[in-house]
């Protein structure tokens, strides 16, 4: 029988310095436990806004309360890094997009899981989940990647292809209005070097194959309009190719007028439809404890292992460290 805890629905935690902010920075996040209380079974999900949303938001709490019941997960929805209006006033800083982002993500799983261990209680550990929608969907498969043997499952619905040139620097490309305030001058504070870029790719082929060999067991979803202006797709689908050929399990769904069904999938832009019945009609299977193809993880994730992975790039490596609070930094070579 499954035992019931209350965990504190509205809570913050001090999430890792950001360079254009030097100081304690604080990170919010909304927490739902399942209707019947933790138990044995139980998962933990994270479900992430858009580029500009807010973790209390209704449509965040409306997702944490359906996903908790539905999968037996606690839902955790996270005030991530340049959440909410924080980005539209101080634009001289660029958009983080993922890296800073998933890491707040993972602190906040970081201490749920801590809060419902010191409570005594069990769950799974083998069932950590993720899902987002455009911002969110880029921060799903960045905590993936950022926590690389420790999600079961992540679901990107429409979200962006990493950081590609276009949206670093707003040069349009394939029509996206998408700016991310880079600059291609080394000398700026908003320089984006290769590595920077790199880091945020979730199709870079070395770090997917890596990625491949931490977590064999690892599901991602991706769903994705085929008229998509504002997140564009054919960069999407090449992540998506390379994601294959590094031996990711992948499902990808990319969406043309025939998956338009009136329902969960309304059109083949980048808003696609309701983004809790998209995750309904393509993850239920993997998402269910009971599922069809229900996953687990095989191996520790990496709270558990509370060790270094690094991902090397081309001047250097990031570094992530679990031995306590995640954290991740770049080092030279």
């Amino acid at each position: 029988m499954a035992r019931t805890t209350t965990l504190k629905q509205d809570q913050e935690f001090v999430a890792q310095q950001w360079q254009f902010e030097p100081g304690e920075r604080a990170v919010r996040m909304w927490v739902q436990e399942p209707p019947r209380g933790i138990g044995a079974g139980t998962g933990l999900m994270l479900c992430l806004h858009n580029w500009g949303g807010v973790y209390d938001e209704q449509i965040s709490r409306d997702w944490c309360s359906s996903f908790s019941a539905r999968y037996d997960v606690v839902a955790i929805s996270v005030n991530y890094l340049q959440s909410g209006d924080e980005w539209k006033l101080r634009r001289d800083r660029p958009y983080d997009h993922g890296y800073l982002q998933a890491m707040d993500c993972i602190g906040a799983l970081y201490h749920v899981r801590r809060q419902i261990i010191e409570a005594g209680l069990e769950f799974d550990e083998h069932r950590i989940f993720a899902m987002g929608g455009s911002g969110g969907g880029n921060v799903t498969q960045m905590a993936c990647k950022l926590a690389p043997h420790t999600f079961a499952c992540g679901v990107d619905i429409c979200g962006m292809p990493g950081l590609t040139d276009g949206i670093a620097f707003g040069t349009g490309e394939y029509g996206s209005h998408l700016c991310a305030e880079y600059s291609r001058n080394p000398a700026s504070p908003r320089y984006l070097s290769e590595d920077m870029q790199a880091i945020r790719d979730f199709g870079h082929p070395e770090h997917c194959r890596m990625l491949a060999r931490a977590n064999p067991s690892l599901k991602l979803v991706i769903v994705h309009g085929l008229h998509d202006d504002v997140c564009p797709v054919v960069p999407k689908i090449r992540q998506f190719a390379n994601m294959i050929a590094a031996g990711l399990d992948v499902d990808g769904r990319f969406l043309s007028e025939i998956d338009v069904d009136g329902e969960a999938v309304l059109n083949t832009g980048h808003a696609v439809g309701n983004r809790e019945l998209v995750v309904i009609k393509y993850a239920d299977q993997y998402l269910q404890p009971d599922g069809k193809h229900a996953r687990r993880t095989a191996q520790e994730n990496d709270f558990q292992r509370a060790n270094v992975f690094e991902y090397p790039t081309a001047n250097g490596a990031y570094r992530l460290d679990y031995s306590g609070y995640p954290t991740v930094e770049f080092v030279e070579a």
